[in-house]
């Protein structure tokens, strides 16, 4: 009976990582998510909204936004929260490098722990990932609800929620790197080096 019990027991557990790996494989990388929908489908967002600026540089005109600028917004927002919706599903069981991928700065990345400001390769992403899961979900759910405003935007022709979206996007995107990727921001400097500074005359 314990053997039986137990063969059962193990069947399960292996059918279980099967059902793991098979749909790991079926998912694309995240990098494959960062450099193929939301790089590109921010850059259209930011392209369509910078040329919509009024003169202040405070706001939209709604006169610079075509009927075509409108659906590539929306079909935008539907891509970008397609994605965040799938990654935010099952951290743990991402992949972040597909085979001949290229993740971003990798070649400038060192092993062991990463640092705040060091470069980051696939395996330091992949542990990063799964040493917080929760919070890879909530960053993704985040971009995933600003899409959802984005795409309720673009069905109004509401050029307020696009301005909204658009002035806030590379934020979100950042809220997102910072903790597993890296930061495209410098180092503070430090106190030592502040004072290593010549004075001016």
């Amino acid at each position: 009976m314990r053997k039986a019990v137990g063969a059962l027991i193990t069947a399960s557990v292996m059918a279980g990582a099967f059902v793991l790996a098979a749909q790991s494989a079926s998912l694309p990388s995240v990098n494959d998510s960062m450099t193929k929908v939301m790089s590109v489908n921010a850059q259209t967002i930011w392209d369509i909204s910078s040329k919509a600026f009024n003169k202040r540089g405070d706001g939209l005109l709604a006169s610079k936004v075509t009927a075509k600028d409108w659906a590539q917004l929306e079909q935008a927002g539907r891509a970008i929260k397609a994605r965040a919706l799938l990654l935010a599903q099952s951290p743990r069981s991402l992949v972040v490098q597909g085979r001949d991928e290229h993740v971003l700065g990798s070649e400038f990345s060192h092993g062991g722990v990463k640092h705040t400001y060091d470069a980051a390769n696939a395996q330091q992403i992949k542990a990063l990932i799964d040493g917080n899961p929760k919070l890879f979900t909530k960053k993704a759910m985040i971009l995933a609800n600003a899409s959802d405003d984005l795409i309720k935007a673009s069905k109004r022709r509401d050029v307020k929620g696009l301005y909204k979206v658009s002035s806030n996007l590379d934020e979100l995107c950042d809220g997102c790197h910072e903790p597993f990727w890296g930061t495209d921001e410098p180092p503070p400097v430090s106190a030592s080096v502040e004072r290593m500074k010549p004075l001016k005359r």
